[in-house]
């Protein structure tokens, strides 16, 4: 079976071997195919994973990052669509209605700003932190993320759309010591490969209701699907969301927001 491993957790013979060939041996896809020798643990590098003979078991490297992309982390702060008038540039203005049209929301349900912190992981998951969860409690959301085309969300010239669900747990007011609610908050953002430290996006959280004095409902057992079997909520936060964005989906409004990549130093 081929193996998918990096750096850090190769042999120390073989890491020796990979660094001295990298720079000369990466092919379009990001990859390396190599030979890794049983006994020893001696590599050597293949054009296909097919040249390994059965005393070697074939292996696949990831080359070094050569292109800007989204993988990292970022901070930034997020505020409700629409804006108000003098409030944020005519830019920002302008996504707001490209999003949303006249963006509606539920008054007084949103804060004015989300100070958040998302971290994009090269095998597609996303995780995200925001500082509600110091006022009202929720637990850190937990998502994938993928490259967006020809899924009718709107298009940013020049960049590379991002789309991502993440859900967290949480309750309905402070104090209530108790899961309440789930949320699955839409997130998109674009990616400008000139501009590859800042990133333009919105954010659009959907609540489910999915438990009564702390215990989530669910769907009655049945035999029809035995697995299921008395743990899948009545309320679904794993339901595909909505297109579009108001009250009678479930979603609390739209926000945008500017992150920027957070560097080593």
């Amino acid at each position: 079976m081929k193996k998918f491993v990096t750096f850090a957790v190769l042999i120390a013979g073989a890491t020796l071997a990979v660094l001295a060939v990298m720079s000369g041996a990466s092919f379009a896809d990001g990859t390396i195919s190599a030979c890794l020798k049983k006994q020893n643990g001696q590599l050597r590098i293949v054009s296909d994973p097919g040249q390994c003979l059965p005393s070697e078991a074939p292996v696949t490297l990831l080359s070094p990052k050569t292109e800007a992309d989204p993988i990292g982390a970022w901070f930034g702060i997020a505020r409700p669509c629409p804006p108000p008038a003098g409030d944020t540039s005519p830019e920002h203005a302008a996504f707001c209605t490209s999003v949303c049209g006249t963006c509606p929301s539920v008054p007084g349900v949103l804060p004015p700003e989300i100070p958040l912190m998302t971290t994009l992981l090269a095998d597609g998951t996303i995780l995200a932190d925001d500082a509600g969860q110091l006022a009202l409690y929720h637990t850190t959301a937990h998502g994938e993320w993928t490259t967006s085309e020809s899924d009718g969300l709107p298009d940013r010239p020049g960049t590379q759309r991002v789309k991502a669900a993440f859900l967290w747990l949480g309750q309905n007011s402070l104090g209530s010591n108790r899961l309440d609610n789930a949320v699955r908050p839409r997130f998109v953002t674009y990616f400008d490969p000139g501009d590859p430290d800042r990133m333009l996006g919105f954010l659009q959280p959907y609540f489910f209701p999915i438990a009564t004095g702390g215990i989530v409902n669910v769907v009655p057992a049945s035999p029809a699907d035995p697995l299921d079997s008395n743990h899948i909520p009545v309320v679904d936060p794993l339901a595909t969301l909505p297109t579009g964005c108001d009250l009678s989906k479930g979603c609390l409004g739209t926000y945008h927001f500017v992150i920027r990549r957070i560097k080593a130093q």
